[in-house]
């Protein structure tokens, strides 16, 4: 499931790279494999535990490099502290499997409940309450978008941490469970930035549009996320934050745009942005960098994940949909070649 070389490259530890890039299309069709993803954070569950107590939270917080315990080894504090998306990425994993497999038995036997629980522990004791907006916030994090940190309320760091609690919500009463009413209650109150008036939404609190972004960030909501929204907010993101992301951002970036083009109908759109992809491989061997201009980690399996995924997810419209075995939903049916 890793690249030699990726691997040595971040210092043999396992990212949100895997949950999020590699991880859906290894699913699609080889669920048994990509189980042991899911089963590495069960077993380094107590790691992550440690994580959140050390941090001063409920629950489990995943670390942004992880190795054989689960706790945070990123040589750089700031990813670990702020980059707390990754737990809701690691959530989005489990839901996407019993999804495709309906296979309850790693919830109910395996320890995958545990991990469930334990992540929407951590992102009740993470919030805090806003009485002038009378809602719930998330303060302090790094967006996807590693250029601005220490931001509050991250559009998708919310979004997935609502999604993780729904999830966590949805499963535990399709096993019986009683889940606390708090979990419900953040959930229905937890902020999503969206600015009505120009209909988009922000990346974060004071984002003013324009301003340069590192890579794949908001356009996320719309897939893998698949946050409901209005087609007019799904066009704004992407008109809005195409021109501003670092064209020698990471190489996964342009497969999301070209997902997002491709539920548009949007097929030229579709194919600058996937055409884009092409400028992180290299001579002589076609392999995958992380940059454009050829920086940055080598055989970089999280740009080659992105490229698949916009073929699968996006030309072929492949969807999770909880409830029901490999039922996808089809958003896009011609191909049309430049």
């Amino acid at each position: 499931l890793k690249g030699v070389v990726n691997f040595i490259q971040f210092h043999l530890c396992q990212l949100q790279d895997d949950d999020t890039w590699i991880y859906p299309n290894i699913l699609l069709f080889y669920p048994e494999a990509a189980c042991t993803i899911l089963k590495y954070r069960i077993r380094t569950l107590e790691g992550a535990l440690h994580n959140a107590r050390e941090q001063g939270y409920k629950g489990a917080k995943f670390p942004w490099e992880s190795a054989a315990t689960g706790r945070e080894v990123c040589p750089e504090k700031i990813y670990g502290d702020e980059e707390i998306h990754i737990n809701g990425d690691v959530m989005l994993a489990f839901e996407q499997y019993l999804c495709i497999t309906q296979d309850l038995k790693l919830f109910q036997q395996e320890g995958g409940w545990d991990v469930v629980q334990a992540i929407a522990q951590y992102w009740c004791s993470r919030v805090v309450w806003n009485s002038e907006e009378e809602n719930y916030h998330i303060v302090g994090v790094m967006p996807p978008d590693e250029y601005h940190r220490t931001v509050d309320n991250s559009v998708y760091t919310n979004a997935v941490a609502q999604r993780s609690l729904k999830f966590a919500i949805d499963l535990g009463s399709q096993l019986h469970f009683v889940v606390p009413e708090e979990w419900k209650e953040i959930m229905k109150k937890l902020k999503v930035p969206l600015d009505k008036s120009r209909c988009y939404h922000p990346e974060y609190d004071g984002y003013c549009p324009g301003e340069p972004v590192k890579q794949a960030d908001v356009v996320l909501l719309g897939f893998p996320l698949m946050d409901p929204m209005d087609p007019e907010v799904r066009r704004n993101d992407l008109e809005i934050y195409e021109p501003v992301t670092d064209p020698q951002g990471p190489a996964m970036t342009w497969s999301m745009f070209a997902i997002g083009w491709l539920e548009l109908k949007e097929v030229k759109r579709a194919q600058q942005q996937m055409s884009k992809c092409f400028s992180n491989i290299t001579e002589p061997f076609k392999i995958w960098v992380e940059n454009s201009d050829g920086s940055g980690a080598v055989n970089f399996l999280t740009g080659m994940g992105g490229f698949l995924q916009a073929i699968f997810f996006g030309y072929a419209g492949f969807r999770y949909k909880l409830g029901a075995v490999k039922k996808f939903v089809t958003v896009f049916f011609l191909v049309e070649i430049m």
